[in-house]
Formats: C-alpha cells, structure tokens, sequence
C-alpha cells in the first residue's frame, strides 16, 4: 500500500472536509434524497438544494452502496470494509476503486 504524504490528500480521503463534524467521520451533504430504481440509485436535489442543484445523480448499485454507507465509517479504509464484507470481496483488491467513487461523490458535492 502507497503512502501519500499529503495532508490535504489524506483530509479528502477521510472524508474531513466541513466544520462542526465529528472528527474523522464522513458526511452526505444535506439537501439530497435517494431514490433506488433496480440496480442504480438515483440522488436528487430536494428542498432548497433544487434552487443550487439543478443535476439528478445516478449511481450504480456499487456507488449507490458506497453513497448510502458512507456516514457508518471513518475513512476510505473502514467503507472499503464494508463494501468487502457485502459483496465478499479482498479489501485489497477494491481499496482504490472505493477511493475513486469517495472523490468522484465529493467532487459532485454530495458526500463531504
């Protein structure tokens, strides 16, 4: 496993971006509800967000698995756990795919 040296880099994988949060714990972005349709999940502005937001999300069942569990770990390594355990899969083997939805879901605003 690589070492990033990296603060900022290692803050965003561990979700600690925000203020008033719990140290270490990662956050979905309020203002977003999820609908689940057969294998995808959709994530849709609601509220006040509608006025911000004018984009509907869509997740596979993986992304959609990593989205909805993501405030239960405190970083990439614990949700990569869990992604494991539900789909009986190494850890090792998905650690980087996990990290990549992680920044893909901040980027789009809706996990902290």
């Amino acid at each position: 496993m690589a070492v990033i040296n990296n603060s900022k880099y290692i803050m965003l994988l561990r979700g600690n971006k925000g203020k008033g949060r719990e140290k270490g714990k990662m956050k979905k972005t309020e203002g977003y509800v999820v609908r689940r349709l057969e294998d995808e999940y959709l994530v849709l502005p609601s509220g006040r967000r509608t006025e911000e937001v004018n984009e509907v999300i869509s997740l596979s069942e993986t992304a959609g698995f990593i989205y909805m569990h993501a405030e239960r770990a405190e970083n990439v390594y614990e949700l990569t756990q869990l992604v494991a355990e539900e789909y009986e899969i190494e850890p090792a083997e998905i650690l980087e795919d996990v990290r990549n939805v992680v920044l893909t879901l901040q980027k789009k605003g809706i996990l902290l």
